[in-house]
């Protein structure tokens, strides 16, 4: 097999890699979900699609499928096919709450990389505070302040910072606190208007018992509101208001303590709904990534009791809402609309499951046919103006990006822009290489290769989405 021919294979592996079936995963995703149940998106690019590729007398076979690294979650292709756009066009769609027809519009997409769409939401900061903590971002407080966890050591987070893009410094929000507590780990942080909120477990072990903390937003020492255990402490996502910390629980339902501390209620009419951002709820899911098959039908508002139903389409799935907003596929394209079902549109060569925030939706992106074309690891579609924004870029060599770690979809995303995939290859038996059910055995020497990341360290490249221009 020629390395044209490898490179066509790994090609196509990576696009049929979205619709494959989940691989088992390793012992890094294992260990990673133990320690917090919180999952960080990690995409790399089509040299590191599979995470070893063995070619075998013309016989190509993919072992470790989407490899992931630090417990930082699955992997991510963004491998699909440009839909068909014209078939889609020429057919209306009923209206999934029962009103009239709509047509959909194919909407044509210019992806150009971030910081030539948005320059002002693009900022660098470093991989490391000057003490060696490294930092894990939490989302953005403002167009130009972002909360940062700084980690003594692999996930324990040792205090919050305030880093400020505009001059390049970092404020101490407070130091965390120490527990006393075996095996345990923070996990993800929510930022409210007078507080912001984090929860904790002992994931390592069997006990069913998760704790939440506050502390000013302003800063200062941190405060223990109380402890759940049982079904109470299956925590899905958390929220905080100016005098209750919020909770959803995996088996559906919100709870809420006061901020003060006090008896954990749960709150009228939640039956089978999670947190989305204070103060929606919405009824699939939990966190990205966890539970939640099917599509998102309503968005509770717990403020004002109203629900918005949405409307998916006929053949629609994965649908999923923000407050106005509403990302889901059909079929092999990515669509976009309004929770009522209008503008509608088609976004071919996209799939969506990348997470929604507000009127962004992140997106997987086709490979393109052309070989100096840009295909970045993730696109950003502004739905509100039909901008579109590519986050790093699919290379030799490789590639990634993270989601920041707050409890609701986190406005940051990030990547190491020096960092590349290394492959290293060997001549092995091919016997022992993974084969489909029913394949014969291969025979035989062939060459497997494995990917590891080099380089890298010193800056992420940050976009914020909080800085991107309002459309009101």
């Amino acid at each position: 097999m020629s390395d044209r021919d490898e490179e066509a294979l790994i090609r196509t592996l990576a696009r049929a890699a979205r619709s494959a079936p989940e691989p088992v995963e390793d012992l890094v995703v294992t260990i990673g979900r133990q320690r917090r149940r919180r999952r960080r998106v990690r995409a790399q690019s089509v040299l590191a699609v599979a995470g070893m590729i063995a070619v075998v007398g013309g016989m190509a076979v993919v072992r470790d499928t989407l490899p992931n690294r630090g417990g930082e979650g699955a992997s991510l292709t963004q491998a699909a096919p440009p839909g068909d756009a014209a078939k889609d066009t020429e057919q209306p769609v009923q209206n999934g709450a029962g009103g009239p027809a709509k047509r959909e519009e194919a909407a044509p997409i210019d992806v150009r990389p971030v910081a030539e769409v948005w320059p002002m939401a693009v900022s660098t900061i470093p991989v490391r505070a000057a003490d060696g903590h490294r930092y894990r971002p939490v989302t953005g407080l403002s167009a130009t302040k972002l909360l940062l966890s700084a980690e003594s050591s692999f996930e324990r987070s040792g205090r919050l910072e305030v880093y400020d893009t505009a001059d390049r410094s970092s404020t101490v929000l407070t130091t965390m606190p120490v527990t006393g507590v075996k095996g345990y780990f923070v996990q993800d942080f929510e930022v409210g208007s007078d507080y912001i909120a984090w929860w904790g477990e002992t994931p390592n072990d069997s006990d069913e018992w998760a704790d939440f903390w506050v502390v000013p937003r302003s800063g200062g020492v941190a405060k223990r509101v109380g402890e759940v255990t049982g079904d109470l402490s299956k925590v899905t996502r958390i929220a905080v208001d100016s005098n209750f910390l919020l909770w959803s629980v995996s088996g559906g339902g919100i709870y809420r303590m006061p901020v003060g501390g006090g008896t954990p209620e749960r709150l009228g009419n939640t039956d089978g709904l999670h947190l989305l951002t204070w103060p929606l709820a919405v009824d699939v899911g939990g966190r990205e990534g966890e539970g939640g098959a099917g599509n998102q039908t309503r968005t509770v508002n717990l403020e004002t009791g109203r629900t918005t139903e949405v409307s998916v389409p006929a053949g629609g799935s994965d649908f999923r809402c923000g407050p106005v907003w509403c990302f889901g596929q059909k079929g092999d394209t990515a669509v976009v609309q309004r929770s009522d079902g209008s503008d509608r549109r088609l976004l071919p060569g996209f799939s969506v499951g990348r997470g929604v925030v507000d009127r962004f939706g992140v997106m997987g992106t086709s490979f393109s046919e052309k070989p100096d074309a840009y295909v970045p690891l993730v696109t950003v579609y502004d739905a509100a103006t039909g901008l579109a924004a590519g986050i790093s870029q699919i290379r030799e060599g490789g590639g990634g990006y993270g989601t920041g770690i707050s409890s609701s979809p986190s406005s940051i995303l990030y990547w190491d822009a020096e960092e590349r995939t290394a492959e290293d290859c060997e001549t092995v038996d091919a016997r022992g290489f993974p084969r489909p059910s029913g394949a014969p055995a291969p025979t035989g020497k062939g060459r497997a290769c494995t990917t590891r990341e080099v380089g890298g360290g010193k800056e992420f490249t940050v976009v914020n989405l909080l800085a991107v221009p309002s459309t009101k």
